[in-house]
């Protein structure tokens, strides 16, 4: 039920570097969220030069290019080689070619690519269909658009439809309806409640939280207000119905949401713009000097933190692993859990020439070749002694000084790892 698309990219660009001899998983992983970064970093500026012209004020006008691109979680979403930001970002591409046809030479053209790219949108990130519908919604009823340009855009869509289904086939190796299997699993047989049923307010409550308070309520009424004042507006039409889909679904997750992010910092400054303070007293504060620069101050704390911090701690760790444990069939011994398990890794970042071994079930012995031993706890010293055996600490996701910062046992939770090396 999942499409071929982004593993065939991945596919494609890992053998590429491979013939450049570029072996390292994590290099290649970095290279391709480099290449998505910067794919997102220009369909996002071609947004927001077509979405500043709606824009009054030079001030305003600076603001939506701040925000649009400096909003603390939208450069680490974009860097992401996910199905919601690597669709939503062909999204917002066939989305400028709908909205301004005329950029190239044949409008009919122009629908065609369009229609080829919300096809590919749509089957790598199957819930974009409501976007989809939106757009096409709005074309008709507002922009009035010629039957003609809808019937260029549906070619394309079912020649995307068409890849999609043959590079389904490169990948699981017989004829696959990705898409319809990921409807019939998740809607007909309902098997996405298996991973928890949320309650219908689960959207506001995750919102309110992790887009940090006060700034979250913020977002939060400048959406719905958006909505309620600008009904005819094309971004009204892409994300009201994607959003409420995403309500009537048991099985919720805040990232669902993500492909909604891009159009949040004009849906404020716009409504900001649109609508005087007067008519919102409540909000009057959020034009002063103090709270503006406090904004500007915490934004620039957490895009700091989230562009420098890794999405995972497990697979910084198995980074280490892979550089760090080295030689002739080298083992890994450990007695908390595998490294190399398959909730804690995926396969693409294995070394495959390392061996595990788990010392609950087996014992060691003076084996001539590279030992090394990982550990799971905190503040362990620097030598340890394993089954008669010493071995000397190599590296360690937390610095040693952390253990001044250990208020209340929270490192002991927080997930440590080290790794060790045999002292012979």
């Amino acid at each position: 039920m999942r499409s071929g698309i982004q593993p065939m990219i991945a596919f494609v660009i890992t053998k590429t570097l491979n013939a450049f001899s570029i072996q390292n998983p994590f290099t290649v992983a970095s290279i391709i969220r480099m290449l998505q970064a910067l794919f997102s970093f220009i369909v996002t500026v071609q947004l927001l030069k077509f979405l500043e012209k709606e824009i009054v004020s030079n001030s305003a006008k600076l603001w939506l290019w701040a925000f649009g691109l400096l909003f603390w979680c939208l450069p680490y979403f974009h860097a992401r080689f996910s199905s919601e930001n690597f669709s939503e970002t062909i999204f917002i591409w066939a989305l400028l070619l709908v909205l301004k046809p005329k950029a190239i030479k044949s409008p009919y053209v122009s629908f065609l690519t369009a229609g080829l790219l919300f096809g590919i949108a749509f089957v790598c990130r199957f819930q974009l269909c409501f976007m989809i519908l939106g757009v096409f919604g709005w074309l008709m009823f507002f922009r009035k658009t010629k039957i003609l340009f809808f019937i260029s855009c549906f070619i394309g869509i079912i020649f995307a439809l068409g890849v999609g289904l043959l590079v389904d086939y490169w990948l699981y190796g017989k004829w696959t309806l990705s898409w319809w299997n990921y409807l019939d699993l998740n809607l007909f047989q309902n098997k996405a409640s298996v991973f928890g049923s949320e309650p219908f307010y689960f959207y506001f409550e995750q919102a309110f939280l992790q887009l940090i308070p006060p700034f979250s309520l913020i977002i939060i009424f400048c959406v719905i207000a958006f909505w309620l004042k600008f009904k005819t507006h094309f971004i009204t039409w892409v994300t009201l119905p994607f959003i409420l889909l995403h309500f009537f679904v048991n099985h919720k997750e805040l990232r669902f949401l993500f492909p909604v992010l891009n159009f949040l910092p004009f849906m404020l400054i716009y409504y900001f713009e649109a609508v005087p303070l007067s008519q919102n007293k409540s909000l009057l504060f959020i034009k002063t000097k103090r709270f503006m620069r406090f904004a500007v101050i915490v934004n620039i704390i957490a895009l700091c933190y989230y562009t420098l911090k890794p999405a995972s701690n497990s697979i910084q760790t198995l980074n280490k692993i892979y550089d760090l444990v080295k030689g002739a069939s080298p083992v890994l011994l450990f007695d908390a859990s595998d490294p190399y398990n398959n909730l804690a890794s995926l396969h693409y970042f294995r070394n495959p020439a390392i061996t595990t071994v788990d010392l609950k079930t087996d014992s060691i012995k003076r084996m001539n070749i590279p030992l090394y031993y990982f550990s799971e706890k905190f503040n362990e010293s620097e030598h340890i002694v394993v089954q008669d055996q010493t071995f000397i600490k190599i590296y360690s996701n937390f610095p040693s000084w952390f253990q001044y910062l250990n208020f209340n046992g929270w490192l002991g939770r927080a997930g440590t790892y080290s790794i060790y090396r045999r002292q012979d």
